[in-house]
């Protein structure tokens, strides 16, 4: 059996087909062609979750069997190549599952470090805080820029969202452990 299939509880659309166990959930959320996938992949020293050239191959919420908590990949928002009616069916699934889910402690919402928030990430924010849910941004693909491109981005996603951003390179590996320990200081083993 390969590690995905055994890391994996349930692939779910609707809450019937979440798992009921009430083991606390972080929530990995972000647009379509962020880097979510490969961040999750960095972070777990594992592949358990696919990575696709097209963006939006995550249609189904999924979650990850970690120590004490699961992991939970939701599908991509903004761009995606699939039908109008399949992203408005997993967008519905999305909100149902932000809306409803009691386990979750929080999210790490995966920013394209090159892109400016969008008014889905600002959402995503609200929801965070209307929740009193831990919030952390994780700014992405920062080995495609150069050491002062990177500080300017890292500035300007700071002033945005009012928060620390923990840039990482899925490629390289930089900024994985950092993010490691914050996840850590959640009282969650990974």
């Amino acid at each position: 059996m390969s590690p995905k299939n055994d890391r994996l509880k349930a692939s779910a659309l609707v809450p019937t087909e979440m798992p009921s166990d009430g083991v606390t959930e972080l929530a990995f959320l972000g647009r379509s062609n962020a880097g979510k996938s490969s961040l999750i992949n960095a972070l777990t020293r594992t592949k358990i979750a696919h990575v696709s050239a097209n963006p939006g191959k995550t249609q189904r919420i999924h979650f990850y069997r970690m120590k004490n908590w699961y992991l939970v990949d939701l599908p991509g928002y903004g761009y995606a190549k699939v039908p109008k009616s399949i992203r408005e069916q997993f967008g519905q699934a999305v909100e149902d599952y932000l809306v409803s889910r009691q386990q979750i402690i929080g999210g790490v919402l995966v920013q394209d470090i090159r892109r400016d928030p969008q008014s889905e990430e600002m959402t995503i924010l609200r929801w965070a805080y209307e929740r009193n849910l831990f919030i952390v941004i994780v700014g992405t693909k920062m080995d495609r820029l150069n050491k002062h491109e990177q500080q300017t981005r890292i500035q300007t996603l700071q002033d945005a969202y009012q928060l620390a951003i923990y840039p990482v390179s899925n490629r390289t590996g930089e900024g994985v452990d950092k993010l490691r320990e914050v996840i850590r200081g959640l009282g969650l083993t990974i």
